[in-house]
C-alpha cells in the first residue's frame, strides 16, 4: 500500500470520528510541513505557529477535502495560504535572517556537497522572492510534482515551470558570483 492510499484510508477514518487517525496523519506530515515553513519564513517560532494553525485548520475543515488521496498537498495548500496571509499582515522578513533559522538538514539529493556550499545555497534560497522560494522548496525539498504544486499554490503549471526556471537561474547566477 502506498502513502497516498494509506493517507486516504486515514482521512476516511478521521472523517468517521477516529481522532487517532488524524493524529497519525499529523505525525506523518509534521516534519515535512515544519521544514517547508521554516525554510519559507526563516523563523522557527513563526514556522511552528503556522504549522500548528495548519493542522488545526486541516482538522476543522477535513470534510471539505475533495480527494482524500491528496491530503498532503491539500495540507501544504493550507500552510501556503496561512503564510501568505501572515506575510500580508506583517512586514516582510529581512533577507538576512539568522543563518541558524534557515539551515536545517542537508540539501536534497546532494549529501556530497560541501557544507559551505550548502550554507550558501540555503541563504540564497532564503533571499529569493517568496513566489520563487515556494516553488524551489516544494519541488526540490519536498518532491511535489507540477500538478501538485499547481494545486498548492493555486497557479497554472506553466507559471510554475517559469518560476522554477527563473529561481534556478537566479540561484546559479548568485552562486557563481559568490565563488
Amino acid at each position: 500500500m502506498d502513502q497516498e492510499e494509506s493517507d486516504k484510508q486515514l482521512v476516511e477514518q478521521a472523517l468517521d470520528g477516529r481522532v487517532e487517525a488524524f493524529t497519525l496523519l499529523v505525525w506523518r506530515c509534521q516534519r515535512h510541513l515544519y521544514n517547508f515553513l521554516l525554510r519559507l519564513t526563516g523563523d522557527r517560532t513563526l514556522a511552528e505557529d503556522l504549522c500548528q494553525e495548519t493542522f488545526l485548520r486541516g482538522y476543522l475543515h477535513l470534510k471539505e477535502l475533495r480527494d482524500p488521496q491528496r491530503f498532503r498537498s491539500w495540507l501544504f495548500r493550507i500552510a501556503v495560504n496561512l503564510y501568505r496571509s501572515d506575510r500580508r499582515r506583517h512586514s516582510p522578513l529581512a533577507a538576512g535572517a539568522p543563518e541558524s533559522e534557515i539551515l536545517d538538514g542537508p540539501i536534497p539529493s546532494s549529501p556530497s556537497v560541501p557544507h559551505e556550499t550548502q550554507l550558501a545555497i540555503r541563504i540564497l534560497i532564503h533571499r529569493l522572492r517568496p513566489e520563487l522560494r515556494e516553488v524551489i522548496l516544494l519541488h526540490f525539498f519536498h518532491g511535489f510534482h507540477f500538478d501538485e504544486m499547481a494545486e498548492i499554490l493555486d497557479c497554472p503549471v506553466s507559471t510554475l515551470k517559469s518560476r522554477l526556471y527563473k529561481a534556478v537561474d537566479e540561484l546559479r547566477a548568485d552562486l557563481q558570483k559568490s565563488n
